[in-house]
């Protein structure tokens, strides 16, 4: 089976044509993105062409589906783009969350992530009865955890985000909140989890706990959930360049409510997986 090895600042994935595959899919995304044992990613990325449109469908490493990638989406359009196999200036990728369009800007790619969903139905978000009436919006919420109370703030850019806000980036932090965060009852979808340092209010420092895929150096979709916490909280204005470990990522609230984000992603290798 032919393979293309991409990255997104270190947050890799693996790309497959579609056509080209058959048995189950969860089984193959966690046998290919082994790091001992196969290829080895964060995720695996099946992508076909329809008309002018490129449709992925996006595995984590556990061998999860997932709704969407930011990382991913440029993964896929570095790909596509530079090794032919689409030629125009822009590219439209489907995946279970919707339709994104990207734009090559210089190295980078500027994504168009639509509107972030705040409303507890759409992250999905469970409340806690005890904490008393329905939310509009879940922004700075008091979530019990193992007996303590975390602030949290959620959302969904794709798929479901919960954010919170730390005085410094420590890794042993991350593993041990982050998977309870992600498996936490109030998430019925599971989710992904921002560790966020706020530096100023145009940037800020962020460490991810992917769900499905456990610590990552980076994360798309996470970096506008991340600058969607900030600016619900007041803590940063709408333009946010997001540190991470592999690198800056430029995020855009803009004023009609839509994401736009832009960072760079590489192709490393191609090569064939003997299964």
């Amino acid at each position: 089976m032919n393979f293309v090895k991409t990255h997104a600042l270190g947050n890799d994935f693996i790309l497959v044509e579609r056509a080209g595959v058959a048995g189950p899919l969860d089984g193959l995304a966690r046998k290919i993105c082994n790091r001992h044992f196969g290829v080895g990613a964060d995720g695996l990325i099946l992508w076909e062409q329809r008309n002018d449109v490129f449709h992925l469908q996006i595995f984590n490493s556990d061998g999860s589906e997932a709704e969407c990638s930011g990382n991913g989406l440029r993964c896929a359009a570095a790909y596509l783009m530079e090794f032919g196999r689409w030629r125009g200036p822009e590219i439209r990728l489907q995946t279970a969350s919707g339709i994104y369009t990207l734009r090559r800007d210089g190295p980078a790619f500027e994504a168009d992530m639509g509107v972030p969903q705040l409303h507890p139905e759409q992250i999905p978000f469970a409340p806690d009865a005890s904490n008393g009436g329905a939310l509009d919006a879940v922004v700075n919420y008091p979530l019990k955890l193992d007996g303590e109370e975390i602030r949290i703030t959620a959302c969904s850019t794709g798929n479901p985000h919960c954010s919170i806000f730390v005085e410094a980036l420590d890794d042993e932090t991350v593993k041990r909140v982050g998977p309870r965060l992600e498996h936490h009852r109030s998430f019925p979808n599971r989710t992904n989890v921002e560790f966020v340092h706020v530096l100023n209010d145009r940037e800020i420092e962020v460490a991810f706990w992917e769900r499905g895929a456990g610590w990552t150096y980076a994360s798309g979709t996470g970096s506008c959930a991340a600058v969607v916490a900030a600016v619900l909280n007041g803590r940063t204005g709408r333009r946010v360049t997001v540190h991470t470990r592999g690198g800056r990522l430029f995020v855009d609230w803009q004023d009609n409510g839509r994401l736009k984000l832009i960072s760079t992603a590489n192709v490393v290798a191609e090569g064939r997986y003997f299964e």
